[in-house]
């Protein structure tokens, strides 16, 4: 594991995932590693409805969305990261466990820094969360940082 290099940190811009930038920034500043910032955009759901037309431009609102999220990243790493790190930031859209895991793949990733908190409800049990299944398949170690 170690020298470091490059650490990833998943940001959904919860105060959760906030805490775990910070954790990610310690480790970057302990190592001198690069931080790699992903925010992954959940593709607007395509669902048959009423015979009636969709009234929601999905474009400009996937648009809207880009924006948004680059505005917020841009806030986030001038709050949140010193100037000593080298930060890249990617955003991009898809699933986003899927699209981490690809992230990693690809990019020789060395450490992933992510937030979790305890899930009681039915929709983690059916649908598990984003860090549960980041643990399982990216080849990379993992830091979670627990929430609660």
């Amino acid at each position: 594991m170690l020298p470091l290099k490059k650490i990833l940190c998943p940001l959904d811009f919860s105060d959760h995932s906030i805490r775990a930038l910070k954790s990610a920034c310690e480790m970057a500043e302990k190592f001198a590693a690069e931080l790699e910032l992903i925010h992954v955009i959940t593709p607007f759901p395509i669902v048959p409805t009423t015979p009636q037309p969709m009234t929601i431009d999905v474009a400009k609102y996937h648009d809207e969305l880009q924006n948004s999220s680059l505005d917020t990243m841009k806030r986030t790493i001038s709050e949140n990261i010193p100037d000593s790190i080298i930060v890249h930031s990617i955003i991009i859209t898809g699933d986003p466990a899927h699209e981490i895991i690809e992230h990693v793949k690809n990019n020789q990733i060395d450490l992933l820094v992510c937030s979790t908190h305890g899930h009681s409800s039915l929709k983690h049990l059916i649908f598990g969360s984003v860090a549960e299944k980041l643990v399982r398949h990216v080849s990379c170690p993992v830091l979670t940082i627990k929430i609660t």
